[in-house]
């Protein structure tokens, strides 16, 4: 089965989406939109609008490493001049430096001090693109929602903007997840684009290393080339990645010693088919035709389903949940309706 292209033309944009591409440049933007919703992709656009109508002195800004990995792919496609830049690099090796325009995805995730920094960083205007339900940093640090942004700016100082159609989900993860989010806007059917119907599947294993041992199975038996294994917590990721380079998967990680910043390992790439390996935070803002999410545990509070929702969508095609022991909560809410709880579906015999 072909890969899916993340990436649209200016051509496939919906009427939602050009009203946010067609706005002024004149004016500030902030964009709200739910996961799939196109946000970064019109990030991407809008800085080739800005790029070809007003020059290079622009800057794209987000908030992790691999996202901004990630979405530099886009940019070589749309060819752009300018790298995407995480926001640590922009603040502290770069000295938080000014541009005519700045545009920001992801913009949940940064606190009211930064979101003011990267305001005055704007010489001219800032383009803002964000989704409360996936401020996944609550309790750490002080982010702000999205709609909340407008306090830090004069009346009329910006012009909001809503995505209401999702293109990446299909309809019966979409389903699943309403479970799982918090902050969500009420379900409407009818916005969600995705013609994928593969329902998501929830399997119990005896072990966890019964859970990676079915990962490279239906990885091979699948032929799957663009896939995510997400876990809740950085350590896994080097538990998980270690045991599926000993059964003969070459994977790629995103893992940081906490300990040791020398053993950290970033070896994401994101032209190979290599499944990667990484957290649910660190998943923020990409996409993969299959996720995994194995050692899935409790989510019992709004700062623990907040990431698991936010793995569960980053899947364009399939997903796979994989618990030992009993259901975790949330998950032990969702009607046994809206999932499958086998690898392959079973055939009644006749």
């Amino acid at each position: 089965m072909a890969k899916k292209d993340w990436m649209l033309t200016e051509s496939e944009l919906d009427d939602d989406q050009l009203l946010v591409l067609n706005a002024t440049l004149d004016k500030s933007c902030i964009v709200e939109g739910c996961a799939g919703s196109g946000k970064s992709v019109l990030a991407l656009i809008k800085a080739q609008r800005i790029q070809k109508e007003r020059g290079d002195n622009y800057e794209i800004i987000v908030f992790t490493k691999a996202l901004c990995r990630y979405m530099n792919a886009g940019r070589q496609q749309l060819g752009l001049h300018n790298n995407f830049i995480y926001f640590w690099q922009w603040k502290n090796r770069m000295g938080k430096p000014h541009a005519d325009y700045v545009i920001v995805d992801e913009i949940q995730d940064f606190d009211s001090d930064e979101i003011k920094d990267i305001i005055e960083a704007a010489d001219k205007n800032f383009f803002f693109f964000g989704d409360t339900a996936q401020s996944i940093y609550e309790g750490i640090k002080d982010t702000v929602p999205v709609n909340a942004i407008g306090r830090f700016l004069p009346t009329n100082a910006s012009k909001s903007f809503s995505l209401y159609r999702n293109y990446r989900l299909p309809l019966p993860v979409a389903r699943f997840v309403q479970y799982i989010g918090v902050d969500l806007d009420v379900f409407n059917e009818r916005t969600y684009k995705s013609k994928e119907r593969e329902m998501p599947r929830v399997i119990k294993y005896d072990s966890v290393d019964n859970q990676l041992s079915s990962i490279v199975s239906i990885i091979r038996n699948n032929s799957l080339a663009d896939v995510g294994i997400l876990v809740p917590h950085n350590d896994e990721v080097k538990t998980v990645s270690d045991k599926l380079r000993a059964l003969g998967v070459n994977v790629e990680r995103k893992y940081n010693d906490k300990n040791n910043y020398h053993n950290s390992v970033d070896s994401l790439n994101f032209s190979t088919p290599n499944p990667k390996v990484m957290t649910y935070h660190s998943a923020k803002g990409l996409q993969f035709e299959t996720v995994f999410l194995p050692m899935v545990c409790d989510a019992d509070t709004p700062q623990k389903r907040k990431p698991l929702y936010v793995a569960m969508t980053r899947t364009c095609r399939n997903l796979y949940v994989m618990y030992s022991g009993s259901l975790p909560t949330p998950l032990d809410t969702i009607p046994t309706s809206l999932y499958k709880t086998t690898i392959k579906d079973e055939i009644e015999d006749i």
